[in-house]
């Protein structure tokens, strides 16, 4: 025999068995991820991932505990996607509402309560002191955290969280009537 042809006898073998692994565990795996929570469209996807990842393994040698391995498998795929899931924020994705998101939402007077809402934080903040207003910006609008900020401008924690807590009275005070 050629290696040519051994090659392609065990690629045969190795479909063969994937082949049959579908038909005996397919719906058992797609339970497997219907019981972990996942939509009944998701489910097949993530059999799919688990048939792939079986497919791509190296070797392609006969696997003798076969329910344990595949099982193994698919609790890999199933952590995996609960990793991607978070990683990528899924959940804090909102749907596109034509009324929320579309140009056409953005009427003139929309767009002019909007433009007067800046102007007035804008006049708040920069009637605010020096420093107060300072460490507001830092922190709300750089992303600096509260302790970064200590550290950079040489105060204590405390003086942060006080400065933080004027800013936030005087906006609220001014703006709190805006939705």
């Amino acid at each position: 025999m050629t290696k040519s042809s051994d090659i392609k006898a065990r690629e045969t073998a190795a479909n063969a068995q994937l082949q049959d692994f579908a038909r005996q565990y397919g719906t058992a795996l797609k339970l497997f991820f219907r019981r972990r929570g996942a939509a009944p469209d998701l489910c097949d996807d993530l059999v799919q991932d688990v048939f792939a990842r079986l497919a791509a393994r190296a070797g392609g040698e006969e696997i003798e505990k076969s329910e344990a391995y595949l099982m193994v498998t698919a609790s890999n795929v199933w952590k995996d996607f609960l990793r991607k899931k978070q990683t990528h924020s899924e959940d804090a994705h909102c749907a596109y509402e034509d009324s929320a998101h579309s140009p056409e939402g953005f009427s003139p007077e929309r767009v002019f309560l909007g433009k007067e809402a800046v102007q007035r934080l804008v006049s708040v903040l920069e009637a605010l002191p020096a420093r107060t207003r300072n460490i507001y910006l830092l922190c709300r609008a750089h992303g600096f955290k509260r302790a970064e900020v200590a550290d950079r401008l040489g105060v204590s924690l405390t003086t942060v969280d006080r400065h933080l807590m004027t800013a936030a009275e005087k906006i609220g005070a001014e703006l709190g009537d805006l939705k």
